[in-house]
C-alpha cells in the first residue's frame, strides 16, 4: 500500500513538472499552432502506451480490450506487441513533425518520436536475429 502511494506521488510530481514546463514554453511561444503541433501530442500518446505505471501498462490493457495478446508467448514472455501499438503513434508523429517544421511543437515531437522509434527498432532487430 505504501509503495503504491509512493508511485502515485512520483507520477503526480512528474506530471506537474511536465505541465509547468509546457505552460512556460507556451507562454514564450512565437510559433503558430498548426498541424505540426499534433506531433508532440502523438508522441505523448506513444509514450503513454509504452510506459509501465506500477503493474499497469496502458498498451497491454488496450490490446487486451481489442482481444489481442500483449506478448508472443502465453506466459508474458517473448516479443512484446505493445511496441507496435506505440509505433502507430510515433510514426505519424515523426512524419507530421517533418512535414510541418514551422508549427509549434513540431520539432520536439519529431525528436521524441525519432528517439523512441530508434529505441524500438534496435531491440526488435536483435529479437529477430536471435
Amino acid at each position: 500500500m505504501e509503495q503504491s502511494f509512493s508511485s502515485i506521488l512520483t507520477y503526480s510530481i512528474q506530471a506537474i513538472a511536465i505541465l509547468l514546463i509546457i505552460f512556460n514554453i507556451l507562454r514564450r511561444n512565437e510559433k503558430k499552432v498548426g498541424w505540426g503541433s499534433l506531433s508532440p501530442l502523438l508522441a505523448l500518446l506513444g509514450m503513454a502506451v509504452s510506459f509501465e505505471f506500477g503493474n499497469y501498462i496502458f498498451g497491454d490493457q488496450l490490446l487486451s480490450f481489442l482481444g489481442l495478446p500483449a506478448w508472443s508467448n502465453a506466459d508474458n514472455t517473448g516479443f512484446h506487441y505493445t511496441i507496435f501499438l506505440s509505433s502507430i503513434f510515433f510514426i505519424p508523429s515523426l512524419i507530421i513533425g517533418y512535414k510541418n517544421p514551422k508549427a509549434f511543437g513540431a520539432k520536439i515531437g519529431k525528436w521524441v518520436s525519432s528517439i523512441y522509434l530508434f529505441m524500438i527498432i534496435i531491440p526488435a532487430l536483435f529479437f529477430i536475429i536471435s
